[in-house]
């Protein structure tokens, strides 16, 4: 189950625009990006089970002991940022999302009333429904977000050669535009600060050991196998409808294509399908996120609270309700310009990550069994580099 929490989390609207709108300029010819994409995630989620398992505490935590200002003054930079405009971005797609779905049934809701409504329910499900019901209405979510991307794919798939082609053969674009787009595409499969966070996840569901590494490696390969399903289904879709919108607009240009051109009711599936993501990923974060902000408060003040018990703590409680409630001044504000500067945050945490897996994860801090072996070293490294080179490409363009 964390694993699915991970990939549900992970999967928000900023992944179903980005694999769409690659889609759309590229076609089915960057399948491979989404499936590299997966692999760099996997890597680092696995590094964060062998760390949280290995020594009991989250790889944050860790990081803020060891590695200490460095790493303090740039998580700070990050966190808030991140956020705010996460958050934000969340509320306004379940808005637009739940503003169309209820009109399609018969009802007039404006934007602003249904991203509250949602980021009120999630918060009614964490504060009262506690991890049964969180885990019960993810599981729900799952089902149909899966189930509807993959019935939508059935109708605009193109022949099985073509798919076989773009998951198989790499190929690299060398028109610049296009190229951002491969990289987008490989930098936005499965979240950045979400990747931290299954560690919260693992820590509740007790695992422990060799044994619960296992589980996780197990956990984490269906979780990123999901991940990467959903977004070369998001890139398939993408290349066979011709869309003009942006943003939250693409999404209901493919429902809009769907109805018109397939059936009004498989327009109605997908936008089912693009709810059930922004919903799931906005009820993930609003779980988790408060207990990134009170494990890394108790960090900085020495204190070792064990996982399980930062989400009972009042800094967990006081975070929660600031992702559900300040967030929502954002349904009235443009954040085009900030974006950019947000989006070189973003691209930086990655490689951070990565490099906080390679110091920690070695025979000073842990035992011989979670260290980094070899080939995982290698692929840490790779990570890096490929996404140092992202950030670096996003601030040139700023």
């Amino acid at each position: 189950m964390p694993g699915i929490l991970t990939a549900l989390t992970g999967v928000g609207v900023g992944d179903l625009a980005t694999a769409g709108f690659a889609g759309a300029h590229l076609g089915v010819t960057v399948l491979w990006a989404v499936v590299i994409g997966a692999l760099f995630k996997f890597v680092l989620s696995e590094g964060v089970a062998r760390w949280q398992i290995s020594t009991g505490t989250t790889v944050l935590h860790g990081a803020i002991t060891h590695l200490r200002w460095p790493f303090i003054v740039f998580f700070v930079l990050y966190f808030f940022p991140w956020c705010w405009f996460v958050a934000g971005a969340l509320i306004n797609a379940a808005g637009v999302a739940g503003s169309h779905l209820a009109e399609i049934a018969g009802f007039e809701v404006s934007k602003a009333v249904s991203g509250i409504s949602h980021s009120l329910l999630a918060l009614l499900i964490i504060l009262v429904g506690k991890h049964r019901a969180f885990n019960t209405v993810m599981s729900i979510l799952a089902v149909v977000l899966f189930v509807c991307v993959m019935v939508c794919v059935f109708f605009v798939a193109p022949p099985l050669s073509e798919l076989i082609d773009g998951l198989f053969f790499i190929s690299i674009p060398e028109n610049l535009q296009a190229l951002s787009w491969v990289v987008a595409l490989i930098g936005g499969v499965g979240g950045t600060l979400t990747i931290v966070c299954y560690g919260y996840w693992i820590a509740d569901s007790g695992r422990e050991g060799v044994k619960g590494l296992k589980q996780c490696r197990i956990d984490l390969s269906v979780s990123y196998l999901l991940t990467a399903l959903f977004g070369m289904a998001m890139v398939i879709i993408g290349s066979a409808v011709a869309q003009q919108g942006k943003g939250l607009n693409l999404l209901l240009d493919i429902s809009n294509y769907f109805s018109s051109s397939v059936h009004p009711a498989l327009g109605v599936i997908f936008l089912v399908g693009a709810w059930a993501a922004i919903f799931s990923s906005l009820l993930g974060v609003w779980q988790v996120i408060p207990q990134v902000f009170a494990d890394c408060v108790y960090a900085l003040k020495h204190r070792d609270v064990s996982p399980e018990a930062v989400d009972q703590s009042r800094m967990y409680y006081l975070w929660l309700l600031v992702m559900a409630l300040v967030p929502m001044l954002s349904l009235d504000l443009s954040f085009k310009d900030v974006q950019k500067l947000y989006s070189v945050v973003g691209a930086l945490f990655v490689p951070v990550l990565a490099m906080a897996l390679l110091w920690l994860n070695r025979e000073r801090f842990v035992s011989n069994t979670f260290m980094n072996s070899k080939l995982t070293n290698i692929a840490l490294m790779i990570v890096l580099f490929f996404f140092s080179y992202v950030g670096y490409g996003v601030f040139n363009k700023i």
